[in-house]
């Protein structure tokens, strides 16, 4: 009896220290000591490099010049240099690319740089066109952030005389003027009379202004009507989506500059670059689930290890249910899913991010076709097709867009072409490609449609 009390009392001690605490009733030995503190130091210490590991991940920690995008950077920085000193360009820098491929982050570092240069005086003035109420109170954003003189009252038309006053005569002392428009394709109308009047200040000689458009189109300029595009010449710089590669340096670049390299095992942070650029290529995404992977492991702290690709793989579920576009999406019914397939098949094919509504409605009507001809098959004939909900009516298109704007999953904006009739669409706020397709896979019991979504070839 008495030995196996002092087993148990043994198994108690070792479970206790086990666990990083001595016991109640028996004081630990020395050994007993310095196995639980270098337990608990081993445990702080992995803590810690977790720690930093979130931290690397953060989407604005990076400061200097951007990995992967020297050639942007060298166009960028050398145009802006050349543009500020010789006081104002007739040359608009036309930066151009889809959402998390770096523009805005490349260039804000380099006017940084050209500000800390000091070398030459300028005045930024930073306008996000997507923030704006309407195109014409880009005017006002503007005429805000400027040392004009105002002529009185708020409305669109005295803010942009105003700035036509400003730009038509200034002095050779006066700071040259470094506008920078984020998301100016939201400044398109149909007749182009924003854009016209804003690349009308470029052609004044005396204006001292340096323009540089951010977009996520890039045949921006291609479309602009001629009266427009003949105000100025374009210095174009197109970012391309990230690829695995570049991704993979990217977020091995930030764990190394927060010594944490070993937080992550090398397969982990290559699969989660590789799905990323099967996507989007957006980096922003590849640091979210990245991020999202460590919290993942800090969880599981009794682990011995890295972030793995199990907590990867946790990561990028609990991101998917989190969103509420992407619950949204799942919660629609069968025409509305086809309508954001067919709306993603025709982003991908053009490569842009905002396409023309007849195309989104042309490729609906095959995709609806192709459900109607696997009914068919399954024993439906052509009038059980009619009477359910595959039925094709004219007006479908115009309803299915309302309905997914009002609900944030897509944003319309009017063509800008004159003489093109219709509607062009993008993805709403808060939800980008990655997110819409694996929304899409998960809801769709159609496996043609799954192919088509995932096949890049046969999708285009």
């Amino acid at each position: 009896m008495a030995a196996r009390s002092r087993s148990r009392t043994k198994e108690t001690r070792r479970r206790l220290v086990r666990k990083g605490e001595p016991t109640a009733t028996e004081k630990p030995t020395d050994v007993e000591v310095t196995l639980i503190r270098n337990k608990n130091a081993a445990r702080d210490r992995l803590y810690a490099k977790f720690e930093r590991a979130a931290a690397a991940f953060r989407p604005m920690v990076h400061q200097g010049q951007l990995p992967c995008r020297e050639e942007e950077w060298n166009t960028v920085t050398n145009h802006l240099r050349q543009a500020v000193k010789q006081g104002g360009s007739m040359q608009v820098l036309y930066v151009s690319g889809m959402p998390g491929t770096g523009k805005t982050a490349l260039l804000m570092e380099a006017i940084s740089q050209l500000r800390t240069a000091g070398t030459v005086n300028f005045t930024l003035v930073h306008v996000n066109a997507m923030r704006l109420g309407t195109p014409s109170a880009v005017f006002g954003n503007i005429a805000s952030q400027l040392p004009l003189n105002r002529s009185g009252g708020s409305s669109t038309a005295v803010a942009r005389g105003d700035l036509n006053r400003f730009f038509s005569d200034r002095g050779k002392s006066d700071p040259v003027v470094l506008l920078l428009v984020d998301e100016i394709d939201h400044l398109v109308t149909s007749n182009q009379a924003v854009l016209y009047r804003i690349f009308d200040w470029v052609a004044l000689p005396r204006a001292r202004l340096v323009t540089v458009a951010i977009s996520n189109t890039m045949d921006l300029p291609e479309r602009l009507i001629p009266r427009v595009a003949s105000r100025f010449d374009i210095v174009r710089v197109d970012f391309q989506p990230y690829d695995r590669a570049q991704l993979t340096r990217i977020l091995c670049e930030r764990l190394q500059a927060y010594d944490a390299t070993e937080a992550f095992s090398e397969i982990t942070l290559k699969l989660c670059a590789a799905r990323v650029a099967a996507g989007s290529g957006d980096i922003r995404k590849a640091l979210q689930v990245c991020r999202g992977a460590v919290e993942a492991r800090l969880r599981c702290l009794r682990e011995d290890g890295p972030v793995g690709i199990q907590h990867l793989e946790t990561a990028m579920r609990d991101l998917l249910h989190a969103s509420p576009a992407v619950k949204a999406i799942t919660g629609l019914g069968l025409k509305a899913r086809r309508f954001l397939t067919a709306f993603f098949l025709e982003t991908r094919r053009l490569q842009q991010d905002s396409v023309p509504l007849r195309s989104i409605a042309e490729r609906y009507g095959k995709l609806i076709d192709l459900s109607i001809a696997d009914a068919e098959l399954s024993g439906f004939t052509p009038g059980d097709v009619q009477a359910t909900e595959f039925s094709i009516h004219a007006d479908d298109a115009e309803f299915l867009v309302k309905r997914l704007e009002g609900m944030s999953l897509l944003t319309k904006h009017d063509s800008w072409e004159v003489d093109a009739a219709g509607t062009f669409c993008a993805l709403g706020p808060g939800l980008d490609s990655d997110d819409l397709v694996a929304a899409l896979l998960a809801s769709e019991t159609d496996e043609a449609v799954k192919e088509l979504v995932q096949d890049k070839k046969n999708g285009a």
